[in-house]
């Protein structure tokens, strides 16, 4: 029966449950008028223009410490070289924080009819900000100043910093909140001087009390940005990666902190694969490619064994990049999303689903025939 079960869930109609959505999604926002379009480009371009200004007041404390550096060199200035690059870290996370309630309110404002729709659109607003936040001021430096020691800097400051606010903010920070939470609990139970379970009293209180889990959007977005900061400057800085791997670690149990003691017990919802998050990712890796093929092509090594011809080299540099994408979707391509043995798995349980299907629908009409053969039989007894 189990396995019948899983079968007729699985075999919903979908739009029943898209029906639903779609009732909740129409009366999310108001009526699309007119002049909604216009409006919500406007907030977005005016936003993407905000972040663009605080980047270049990011380059001009850069600027200010690198003067002040010169001119002094002593050690408290060579300390004072990573402080525009960690205010400006913090700075982005504050904006990516205000900019993801600001894209929630032009998404409900498009008014869309699915849950997938409305969903897709607040994910694609998200990640170009995000991506325009967090490494416009990279590429400027990198394409632009051609300051790969900058670069770095930068890139390194930024990736740490950002993993260590992400990890107080998710996890410690509320976790050392219900913890003081608990703390007050408990002095008013002392206070109460009730004769009832005061464990049990205390337990009640604070599981009552947890932050609902709104799903796996800010992990996703977290993951995102991070393979961003390894994958997009990697030849610069390679090891930007060691520092992904030891976050890594520690945000699993971080994470099961959060998820065991921050938040309430979430329920789980099915879904046959990643949606949008995949294609992001996949653009990501592209990028990267043609990022680092391009930064190989202006390094000075390489350089200096194309002296004469820069035309020679650039055609190189698209040749290598071209090839590598090429390989990049071949391998795509031929190595299937669901193993073999997976598939196989999924074949058999489907299988036993309708077999059991079958089955009870056989033994429905047995007794159906059963009860209309002894029917009869009474009829025509005397």
């Amino acid at each position: 029966m189990g396995s019948f079960a899983l079968f007729v869930n699985l075999e919903k109609e979908p739009g029943a449950e898209q029906a639903g959505w779609e009732q909740e999604r129409k009366g999310t926002g108001p009526d699309w008028p007119g002049w909604a379009s216009s409006k919500i480009t406007g907030q977005w371009v005016s936003t993407l223009y905000f972040s663009l200004y605080v980047m270049m007041i990011y380059f001009d404390m850069e600027a200010w410490v690198l003067a002040l550096h010169k001119d002094s060199e002593s050690e408290w200035t060579s300390l004072l070289l990573y402080v525009p690059s960690i205010i400006y870290a913090i700075v982005i996370e504050i904006m990516n924080h205000l900019y993801r309630y600001a894209a929630e309110f032009l998404t409900a404002w498009e008014n869309h009819r699915l849950e997938s729709a409305y969903q897709n659109h607040l994910i694609l607003k998200v990640l170009v900000f995000n991506f325009l936040n967090c490494f416009a001021s990279l590429f400027y430096i990198a394409f632009v100043l051609r300051d790969m020691k900058l670069l770095r800097q930068s890139l390194a400051t930024l990736l740490i910093t950002s993993q260590i606010i992400n990890q107080v903010v998710e996890s410690l920070l509320p976790y050392w909140l219900q913890k003081k939470h608990g703390v007050q609990v408990k002095k008013k139970l002392q206070a109460l001087k009730a004769d009832i379970d005061a464990t049990l009293y205390e337990q009640v209180v604070l599981e009552k009390e947890m932050v609902t889990y709104l799903g796996t959007f800010d992990d996703y977005l977290e993951l995102f940005l991070q393979f961003g900061y390894v994958s997009l400057f990697s030849c610069v800085y390679p090891l930007a990666a060691a520092f992904a791997v030891l976050n890594n670690f520690t945000e699993v149990n971080s994470d099961a902190l959060k998820m065991c003691r921050v938040f309430k017990r979430p329920f789980s919802e099915p879904s046959a694969s990643i949606g949008v998050w995949q294609l992001a990712f996949e653009t990501m890796s592209v990028i990267s490619v043609v990022t680092n093929c391009a930064l190989i092509g202006m390094s000075p090594q390489v350089n200096s064994v194309f002296p004469d011809s820069k035309v020679d080299l650039i055609l190189i540099v698209i040749a290598i990049e071209h090839a590598l994408l090429a390989l990049k979707f071949v391998l795509a391509f031929a190595i299937p999303d669901k193993p073999h043995h997976i598939q196989m798995k999924l074949a058999r349980l489907e299988f036993e689903s309708l077999e059991a299907l079958k089955q009870q629908q056989l033994t429905l009409v047995a007794e159906n025939l059963k009860e209309e053969a002894s029917d009869r039989g009474k009829e025509q007894a005397p």
